[in-house]
């Protein structure tokens, strides 16, 4: 995956499901350089949580600096959770 291309739904899903299976913990989430397609993963993990969008863009922004970009924060936006396999014995952050 180039740094440059859009994450897409199928990434995110895989990821989350990853990250949501205990039996993977512990373990350490980071792309190429832990900004972009990491922040756009974690953000929809708190969306997943129920985080308000306010929140989650202030996180993203936090860790992304002065190259937040617009389009990961609408993907975020628009993520639908209700596609995302929450497991029966999910972490207890959930």
């Amino acid at each position: 995956m180039n740094a440059w291309d859009p994450i897409t739904e199928e990434v995110v899903l895989e990821a989350s499901e990853l990250i949501l299976t205990p039996k993977n913990h512990p373990m350490i989430v980071m792309c190429n350089l832990g900004r972009h397609r990491t922040g756009t993963i974690v953000g929809c993990l708190r969306k997943l949580q129920r985080w308000n969008l306010t929140s989650i863009f202030e996180e993203y922004r936090r860790y992304a600096g002065p190259k937040v970009r617009v389009l990961n924060e609408q993907f975020i936006e628009l993520f639908d959770t209700d596609l995302v396999r929450v497991p029966i014995d999910h972490p207890k952050w959930l």
